[in-house]
């Protein structure tokens, strides 16, 4: 069925049905619209009609039926043609099984004023008859059943004399309080899109919506925004209602607040900075003005509504002054930043330190410069001392160059109090100061917890301690766990595809390396890195070992099912390789119980994990040890996070 006179069928599904042969159980029914229906009302002008291709989903208590309509329909009636249902009470919906399926959370509308794209479905539930019926109430009463249908909002917006054209509407509450669609589970937001929206003399805009069969009601004193993004910029305003009101199922709902009292919100697209409603950056100018509207002592949100190209503009990092109390959550929402640039004196990267929460954003094309310690393409620090900071489905992409200091990575240089989850870090880093990661540098203070993440790239440091996911662990419980690195590392010594050293207190020596017990985890990793190298070693002795997976770990840590590419390019500093005993060979899960086996080297504190099979993809290995399906995909021979 659709709105208005065109014969388009809502669910786009036109299909020719096979002619009935002699012989078959096939059935006709009859299914009716009243012809005096009134749901919409003729004064707009809007009606429900049959359309070709259209369907209907008879349940009865042990079967169900797909029921498609035959040549020769009017508007108002029609036959469909399928076979029979068992049952003595029948659930009949329309359009088929998609009517309890649809979300009408986002949707499209071609033009001011268009209903093309409203859609109908209902559903004659428990009534005692589905042969012959009608889509109404009293039919379905009649039938000892009840009628549930989709009803539509009509928003008569009166927009500023400023405003050509409208290309997004959003009608948000600050509670989850529309059905997303037929079920039970509801959001806080409606979302319209329109192309060709353009106003004409009055700059009204006329926006259609349909709604759930589930009835809304909304209470005496709430509040909804109506967000509009305009040709310029975007407007909002604000309705209380005074008294309760209903969102009703099977009837226009018209939405017309009065022309005055549109603003514009803060410098941003819409939002109030807090967490039912954050600020919304749409471009590069409003991404800068973050660092002045973050506030010491409190938190505030912020959301990206668009992909930002942030091109000839270089950043300064949004909270890189002490105390760092500058509290965020910045919701990417699935939108990337392309070509940021920081060389900022003070911890280089976007956040500066990281405060909160960051996620579900890419940054591609990123580059840091960095002169001093402590930087990434985040943050220089991934939280600090009781200001934690989380990291969730972010993917970092660019260089990371850093002329001195310590503590450089793709993400963070150092990492404190900090969860990384889901997030990958694709980048090419040269540092010249120790501990150097594709995720993070160093960890420091409260443990880091890091799983299901990925690195490529290349980390090089003329220094040493570098590995592929971490520089250096020394926290007590830190933990890596499900992540796999590609990315080339190069240094002097101690490093590791996946860690270059876990042992507490940032010593080396041999006694250390025994007795010290850390607690780190790393488990279930996969060092998948073509080669491990080191270069730019200064004399021709023996130096600390390196290892494919923890280039020098304590021996109590917690290292368990990790893997290496059987045919990695693992090459140590010449000395260490005529000496003998730092070659990657199979070791044993280890624990403070079973602590690891070392290899025969003076300085073979290294973990090499087991060799992956000879032909073995790293999905394949990714699976073979556990890996969650939820979380990654495997169709290719690479992991992909969903």
């Amino acid at each position: 069925m659709i709105a208005g006179a065109a014969l388009v069928s809502c669910n786009k599904e036109v299909k020719e049905l096979p002619a009935p042969q002699d012989g078959s159980d096939l059935i006709t029914i009859t299914a009716r619209i009243p012809e005096d229906d009134t749901r919409v009302g003729a004064s707009v002008g809007f009606s429900w009609s049959w359309s070709a291709g259209d369907k209907l989903t008879v349940v009865g208590e042990e079967d169900s039926q797909v029921f498609s309509i035959k040549e020769g329909f009017s508007g108002k009636y029609a036959e469909f043609v399928g076979k029979p249902v068992k049952g003595e009470k029948f659930t009949i919906l329309y359009p088929g099984e998609k009517a309890a399926s649809a979300d009408w959370s986002k949707q499209a509308q071609n033009g001011n004023g268009s209903v093309d794209h409203v859609q109908y479905a209902a559903s004659l539930d428990n009534v005692d008859e589905y042969l012959s019926f009608s889509f109404s109430p009293e039919w379905a009463a009649e039938h000892k059943g009840a009628l549930r249908q989709t009803g539509v909002i009509k928003m008569v917006l009166a927009l500023p004399d400023t405003v050509n054209a409208v290309s997004h509407i959003t009608l948000s509450s600050d509670t989850p309080l529309f059905y997303k669609g037929n079920g039970d589970a509801k959001v806080n937001k409606l979302e319209l899109e329109l192309t060709d929206a353009t106003l004409a003399a009055d700059h009204i805009v006329t926006a259609w919506m349909t709604t759930s069969w589930n009835e809304v009601v909304v209470p005496a004193d709430a509040a909804l925004t109506v967000a509009v993004k305009t040709d310029k910029n975007s407007i909002e305003k604000e309705v209380v209602f005074t008294k309760e009101a209903t969102l009703m199922s099977g009837k226009v709902n018209t939405f017309t607040p009065d022309a005055k009292g549109w603003v514009y919100p803060s410098h941003y697209a819409s939002g109030k900075g807090t967490e039912a409603k954050p600020w919304v950056i749409m471009n590069a100018e409003q991404l800068g003005y973050m660092k002045d509207d973050l506030a010491a002592g409190e938190k505030r949100w912020f959301k990206l509504g668009a992909d930002i190209d942030m091109t000839g503009m270089e950043w300064e990092p949004v909270n890189a002054a002490s105390p760092y109390d500058k509290e965020i959550d910045f919701d990417g929402d699935g939108h990337t930043i392309s070509n940021f640039t920081c060389s900022a004196a003070s911890y280089p990267s976007f956040f500066g330190v990281l405060f909160g929460k960051c996620h579900d954003v890419t940054f591609k094309n990123a580059t840091i410069n960095a002169s001093t310690k402590g930087c990434g393409i985040l943050g220089g620090y991934g939280g600090t001392g009781g200001k934690p900071c989380e990291v969730d489905n972010v993917h970092v992409q660019g260089t990371v160059t850093s002329s001195a200091g310590n503590n450089v990575g793709g993400l963070f240089g150092t990492a404190r109090e900090c969860t990384i989850t889901r997030s990958s870090a694709d980048v090419v880093i040269d540092a010249k100061g120790q501990m150097v990661g594709g995720l993070f540098g160093l960890d420091a203070g409260a443990g880091v917890q890091v799983s299901d993440c990925w690195t490529a790239g290349s980390v090089v440091t003329s220094a040493s301690i570098a590995g592929g996911i971490c520089g250096d662990l020394v926290a007590t419980g830190s933990s890596i766990i499900n992540c796999y690195s590609t990315a080339t590392v190069t240094t002097q010594f101690i490093y590791g595809g996946i860690v270059g050293r876990a042992v507490a207190g940032q010593k080396s020596n041999k006694n250390n390396c025994t007795n010290q017990d850390p607690q780190n985890h790393i488990e279930y990793c996969i060092a998948w890195n073509d080669k491990l190298s080191s270069d730019f070693v200064p004399d021709a002795v023996e130096h600390y070992g390196s290892a494919t997976v923890v280039g020098q770990t304590a021996f109590k840590n917690y290292l368990v099912g990790c893997v290496r590419k059987v045919d990695m390019d693992f090459s140590l500093c010449e000395a260490n390789m005529t000496a003998g005993g730092y070659e990657p060979f199979d070791q044993e899960d280890a624990d403070p119980e079973h602590p690891m086996t070392p290899g025969a080297g003076n300085y073979a504190f290294g973990y090499h994990g087991k060799a992956s099979a000879s032909g073995e993809t790293l999905s394949q290995v990714a699976q073979r040890i556990g890996w969650s399906a939820e979380i990654w995909d495997f169709s290719g021979d690479t992991p992909k996070l969903r």
